[in-house]
């Protein structure tokens, strides 16, 4: 799996506030919610990320 800019900002993010919703994660990246929704689900599905 490759991680781009963008899924490392929001790993990086995550990481500094791991409860931070997925509303406010997009609202800090300037992209939209489905964005970091599908980025966090891709994540996830590829052991990059748990919880």
């Amino acid at each position: 799996m490759r991680i781009d800019a963008l899924d490392a900002a929001l790993i990086r993010l995550l990481t500094d506030a791991p409860q931070l919703p997925v509303l406010e994660c997009a609202r800090r990246l300037g992209v939209a919610r489905g964005t970091v929704t599908s980025r966090l689900a891709r994540l996830h599905e590829n052991g990059v990320i748990e919880g």
